[in-house]
């Protein structure tokens, strides 16, 4: 019998070998732990059972009387324990059936290998000298001595076995255990996948395929693709759009070379209605720290993604009217001074008596106002320069690239749009003052001191 074939147990000082049993009936492909030994049915009728996992939980029992086992009168033995031979083991062949008492206990086995070989001593050696006429005494004393050779080799023998099936017993315990441990982080990562909030998680091996998954990315793929992933499915194969594969193909094979990356990727063509999604991707080491798959994580950042644009729009925009502000403008200052941008012009609009409008109408109109300020300078200039809000009651617009001859034309397109405008009323007065620089010698801040000298000359 190999060593390490049977999973032995310890019983009463001798190793006792009580798996040794279900361990041929497996190899035999029955499942001992979802069958009958008294019960007659045929094994294709048990065919659904043979594909349940084997478990070694104790089966609940029920009890027809009371809620709890009797434990006044002994358990009888079930067929299983007094049957030499279940229904089952009848249908295994005449080796099998007669290895099954030996396999049931190794020391019997070794003993019997004894008595074997002491029958065999007895016989052979009566033969031999019967042949070639040995004395009885001699022949006593040659059975002797091959007798206690064989004991002590069948002793040898049987110390080898106890130890190999020892260390045998302990291995199947250290991979039952590790199953055991195996099957707790499985579980534990499962729980992971399914219980981050907010985040679809999946793990692809080298070949993109998908090795596990959480139920957020399954339905996402299927409301985004219109297409149901199972494990062993090609994430790619489920993307349709080409750009997209493309963008997710480049990214698992550079995390492949063992980089982690991140990507967003946005789905629609609308700005209002548009889902982003940020991906991220690891690298999954083995215990030698090569690259066996990827692990994936993928978050909704669309709110995100339209507070963060928000913010960004507040940044460089004023909230009111929608134009540029003051923060802009000193970007587009910056701008003009590194790349030395001649001509270069200013127009500075003041709007008069804001205040008194404030108080006498209300900050809505006084906010109507400046909103209808805003539309009709923007109408004015078009794509000639940028218009931004600059104080409270001001204005400004900046013209890269405009001579003064220009400035000074649209000054007038906008002194005539003003020209008998009213808002809930009120009438709308500006005052307008403009500069430009031709090269380099004057200064931003100097042009914009200009503009605004000349609007105050406007207004007096």
């Amino acid at each position: 019998m190999p060593a390490g074939s049977f999973p032995p147990a310890l019983n009463e000082g001798t190793m006792m070998y009580k798996d040794d049993l279900d361990k041929l009936r497996r190899e035999a492909g029955i499942d001992v732990d979802h069958f009958d030994p008294s019960s007659d049915e045929p094994a294709s009728a048990k065919s659904s059972s043979k594909y349940l996992p084997l478990s070694k939980e104790p089966t609940a029992r029920v009890y027809p009387d009371s809620s709890s086992p009797d434990t006044s009168s002994p358990k009888a033995p079930s067929p299983r324990e007094t049957e030499p031979f279940t229904q089952e083991e009848k249908k295994l062949t005449w080796w099998q059936k007669i290895s099954l008492p030996f396999i049931r206990n190794s020391f019997m086995s070794v003993l019997f290998f004894v008595l074997i070989t002491l029958v065999w001593i007895a016989i052979s050696h009566t033969v031999l000298a019967s042949i070639r006429h040995v004395d009885r005494r001699t022949l006593v004393l040659f059975m002797i001595k091959d007798a206690i050779f064989m004991i002590v080799l069948a002793t040898v023998m049987y110390r080898i076995f106890l130890n190999q099936f020892a260390n045998t017993y302990h291995l199947e315990e250290d991979f039952e255990k590790a199953q055991e441990e195996t099957k707790k982080w499985q579980s534990i990562q499962r729980s992971m996948m399914e219980t981050i909030p907010e985040t679809l998680a999946y793990t692809l091996d080298r070949d993109f395929r998908y090795t596990s998954f959480n139920t957020r990315h399954k339905y996402s793929m299927l409301r985004m693709w219109h297409s149901e992933i199972h494990v062993g499915d090609c994430l790619l194969d489920h993307i349709t759009d080409d750009k997209i594969r493309e963008v997710i193909r480049k990214d698992l094979e550079q995390t492949l070379k063992g980089e982690y990356t991140s990507q967003i990727t946005k789905f629609g063509d609308n700005d209002r209605t548009a889902i982003f999604w940020q991906h991220y991707y690891a690298p999954i080491l083995d215990e030698n720290k090569n690259i066996i798959g990827i692990s994936c994580y993928v978050n909704n950042i669309t709110s995100l993604k339209q507070s963060q644009n928000k913010n960004l729009f507040l940044s460089y925009h004023d909230p009111l009217t929608q134009l540029y502000n003051r923060i802009h403008c000193e970007d587009v200052f910056t701008k003009a001074e590194r790349e030395e941008t001649v001509p270069f012009s200013i127009i500075v609009i003041d709007i008069q008596g804001m205040h008194q409008i404030n108080d006498n109408y209300g900050t809505t109109t006084g906010d109507n106002l400046l909103i209808k300020v805003g539309e009709l300078l923007t109408k004015a200039v078009k794509e000639t320069g940028t218009v931004a809000r600059w104080g409270s009651d001001e204005f400004i617009v900046l013209l890269p690239d405009t001579d003064h001859a220009t400035a000074e034309a649209l000054v007038n397109i906008c002194k005539c749009d003003f020209s008998g405008v009213t808002v809930n009323g009120v009438p709308l007065r500006a005052h307008f003052g403009f500069a430009t620089r031709t090269d380099m010698s004057r200064s931003i801040p100097d042009l914009l001191r200009s503009a605004e000298r000349q609007s105050m000359q406007d207004r007096l």
